[in-house]
């Protein structure tokens, strides 16, 4: 399996940058992992958004596994989430494409296009923690399937 994150918007703060750098290298001692970003500065109109998801679009693979983050998504605790990337794995899904959206949030047809949509929970994050949130869980549920001390 392979994992990677399209995402809308550019990371600005260079602590987060940092993170989800430090984050994406020790995801990728588990599975391949990569980040994609469609960065355009955008008034958070419809079309600007679905210019963006258009630049993503292309990164699909046919028959990958399209999970947008979407606050009225499926809520997981970081155990359930180890046990969906099993779950995906005993299934054979090549890749994982987890979808973000950006300050403006998600083109209508992002949602549409995915097969599921996943929530970090009902608070409201800035884009950039989000995407800081999503990688640190990604690790964090490969070191329960593996059984690492990292989650305690």
């Amino acid at each position: 399996m392979k994992i990677q994150i399209l995402g809308i918007g550019k990371i600005r703060e260079p602590y987060f940058r940092e993170a989800i750098e430090e984050y994406s290298r020790r995801i990728g001692y588990h599975v391949p992992f990569r980040v994609r970003d469609a960065a355009k500065e955008m008034s958070g109109s419809e079309q600007d958004l679905e210019t963006a998801y258009g630049r993503l679009r292309k990164e699909h693979q046919k028959g990958d596994l399209k999970v947008a983050l979407d606050r009225e998504g499926r809520v997981m605790s970081s155990e359930d989430l180890a046990l969906w990337f099993e779950r995906a794995m005993l299934d054979s899904v090549g890749l994982v494409s987890f979808i973000i959206g950006g300050p403006h949030g998600l083109a209508v047809s992002a949602l549409a296009d995915s097969d599921q949509a996943i929530s970090l929970g009902a608070m409201t994050l800035p884009h950039q923690m989000a995407r800081l949130v999503l990688v640190e869980q990604i690790y964090r549920a490969f070191t329960i399937i593996k059984g690492e001390p990292y989650h305690k």
